[in-house]
């Protein structure tokens, strides 16, 4: 004959099962409650940051710059000052900075405090094109850049027609190639670097000598030549075919 459950037995698993019960809703309530924080963090967070007035650009600190003004930075940069900061368009502000012909490149940062960093860095001249009571400022790549009243102290010269400017390219970046395999026993008696054709840069020196270079090609193994080649007397050198230099 089968044993009868105790009633006070069954009660407690009736308890014990209860108070499971609550406790999963207890621990689901818990559980969606966090969810619920979450979601109100996020869309709180995504509200501030898009909509609201407390995080949006105040003020443009540009640095890094000397040869273009921090107002022609700033201007070209348009950015929308009162525009939360993640709705700033960052790529679109550096590429208007560097649409400026000195600044070579640009990296835009926002910061929580409203500000809007601009830091670029510019061109470096590598020498300069006289003409109409100017100087024109042109590149390591023979790219020009800048126009000024004068020559910087100890910036080469290159002698190019003024009216080919800006459309005889590859004579500016050959140029650019020349002056920079320039060696300093050269480059401290230059008087001028000038060119017709990609073919005929000659140098002119202080005491009145010329160099014949020819073209661009092969600029490291002539600049080794003519160092050697200057310490023969003459007043024409031509290293346009290093492996055949002459002097006269």
């Amino acid at each position: 004959m089968a044993a009868r459950e105790h009633p006070s037995a069954v009660s407690d698993a009736t308890s014990v099962i209860q108070a499971r019960h609550r406790n999963e809703i207890r621990r689901r309530a818990i559980r969606i409650g966090v969810v619920v924080v979450i979601v109100v963090l996020v869309l709180g967070g995504a509200w501030a940051a898009w909509f609201s007035p407390w995080f949006t650009a105040r003020s443009v600190q540009v640095t890094g710059n000397s040869q273009a003004s921090t107002d022609q930075i700033t201007q070209a940069a348009a950015v929308p000052i009162g525009t939360p900061l993640v709705r700033v368009d960052v790529s679109a502000v550096r590429d208007r900075v560097t649409a400026i012909p000195a600044v070579a490149s640009a990296k835009i940062t926002r910061e929580i405090s409203g500000v809007i960093r601009i830091a670029v860095t510019e061109r470096t001249a590598v020498y300069a094109i006289q003409g109409n009571n100017q100087a024109l400022l042109v590149d390591s790549n023979g790219l020009a850049y800048l126009v000024t009243d004068a020559v910087p102290d100890a910036l080469p010269v290159v002698t190019l027609p003024w009216a080919d400017v800006g459309t005889s390219t590859r004579l500016m970046s050959d140029a650019a190639v020349i002056v920079q395999a320039l060696p300093d026993s050269v480059r401290s008696q230059m008087v001028s670097l000038g060119a017709q054709t990609p073919d005929t840069f000659t140098i002119a020196l202080t005491n009145g000598a010329q160099i014949l270079w020819g073209s661009s090609d092969n600029s490291d193994l002539k600049a080794q030549v003519i160092s050697g080649l200057l310490n023969v007397k003459a007043t024409y050198y031509d290293v346009s075919s290093p492996s055949h230099p002459a002097t006269k």
